[in-house]
């Protein structure tokens, strides 16, 4: 959410013949009855077969059609999430580093002007990430645990990309810093402002038994937000090529709608 991203206009357009015969409307729609059933990728589009949503930890086959010089580029989904639709969804950002292929982070325009993954942090900045990007070269750690040791014999930093960093000046820039400890314990450095003008630091901190709890298919109760207690989750990723990405996940308690949605954070590895 801390960086410029050269913003266009979603302009509605209907592809929905290049797409499938499946989706019932041009830019998005069509219902969770086909969730089961991935529709097929468009001729130009990239493939994300297993990226995270807002709402939940099951992998998703996603596709992003990149946007042309009179189009958004589209998010496509197999199911409705919290501010994602089943179809085509029109993003207001989108960042795919170049050193990390097949990941990325996808984001859309938020009904709220508090986002992130700590609350009224850039308030103003209304882009939020709706799913962490990752492609069939990526995997899942079978073993997180021994991996967040090495991570932290090593002080293994990473930087956070929340909302496709999205501010109205400044170049494109991480939102936080990740680092991890000696003890298993971590801290994440998060960015209030533009690290290109002004910026100060939320520091969060973690101890080793909550990265722990994190790490776990259970997660960690997070109560800190009044009224909305989430769950977070923290998976460790890598690619054939043995390049590391962290993904954080909150979902609320009572279930993520597009009021509460919690929020989905990729961190790539410096």
């Amino acid at each position: 959410m801390r960086e410029t991203i050269i913003r266009q206009h979603a302009v509605t357009v209907c592809i929905a013949a290049a797409l499938t015969t499946t989706l019932a409307a041009c830019g998005g729609g069509g219902g969770s009855d086909n969730a089961n059933s991935n529709p097929p990728p468009a001729p130009n589009s990239l493939a994300y077969q297993k990226s995270v949503m807002l709402g939940s930890t099951a992998p998703v086959a996603l596709s992003v059609i990149p946007a042309t010089t009179t189009t958004s580029a589209l998010l496509v989904s197999p199911v409705a999430a919290p501010l994602v639709a089943a179809g085509n969804n029109a993003l207001d950002g989108l960042y795919q580093p170049a050193t990390l292929p097949g990941a990325g982070v996808a984001c859309v325009s938020a009904p709220t002007n508090s986002i992130g993954t700590v609350t009224n942090v850039n308030a103003g900045v209304n882009v939020k990430s709706v799913a962490a990007l990752l492609d069939s070269t990526w995997t899942v750690s079978a073993n997180a645990t021994a991996d967040w040791s090495a991570f932290g014999a090593n002080a293994k930093s990473f930087d956070g990309w929340e909302n496709c960093g999205a501010k109205a000046e400044g170049s494109p820039s991480p939102s936080s810093t990740l680092t991890i400890n000696g003890d298993g314990s971590f801290s994440d450095n998060v960015f209030d402002g533009n690290p290109s003008t002004t910026v100060s630091i939320v520091n969060q901190s973690f101890s080793a038994a909550q990265a722990t709890s994190m790490l776990s298919d259970a997660g960690l109760l997070d109560t800190s937000q009044a009224g909305n207690p989430q769950v977070i989750r923290l998976r460790v990723y890598r690619n054939t090529a043995s390049q590391t990405v962290l993904i954080e996940q909150a979902i609320p308690v009572a279930g993520a709608t597009n009021e509460k949605p919690g929020y989905v954070a990729i961190y790539f590895a410096r």
